[in-house]
């Protein structure tokens, strides 16, 4: 079973590199859906969703703990994303790095964290 989430967190991570790292030309713009720091709600639910395929990943396995899988996977998270944004500054053409991503980022994975910790709580 283990083996889907790792699947699964592996295909969303490559997902997200590709998508942060593509040249913003070559990305399809969704004009239609009006909502202000589109960018910065893109960055939210990439990793709000990175953070609980990963945490999925780990809790599968058996040998992690709940606190120790929250903790590894959003440290991950923020380091992830901070390397995606260095990335983005020194590897592409019209991206730069942006501090406001990485909050971004950071804030989607502390929401799953949330999430996770809230259900894990309603479950005992």
């Amino acid at each position: 079973m283990h083996n889907k989430f790792l699947w699964a967190a592996i295909v969303w991570t490559l997902f997200l590199t590709y998508f942060c790292l593509t040249g913003s030309s070559q990305i399809p713009q969704a004009n239609w859906l009006n909502i202000p720091n589109k960018d910065k709600a893109v960055h939210f639910i990439f990793y709000f969703v990175f953070t609980l395929l990963w945490c999925l990943y780990f809790w599968s396995k058996k040998n992690y703990s709940y606190s120790k899988t929250i903790v590894l996977t959003f440290f991950m998270a923020v380091v992830y994303g901070i390397i995606i944004e260095v990335c983005q500054g020194a590897f592409t053409a019209d991206r730069s790095a942006d501090i406001m991503d990485v909050l971004a980022n950071t804030a989607g994975s502390a929401l799953a964290v949330l999430v996770l910790w809230f259900l894990k709580k309603k479950k005992q």
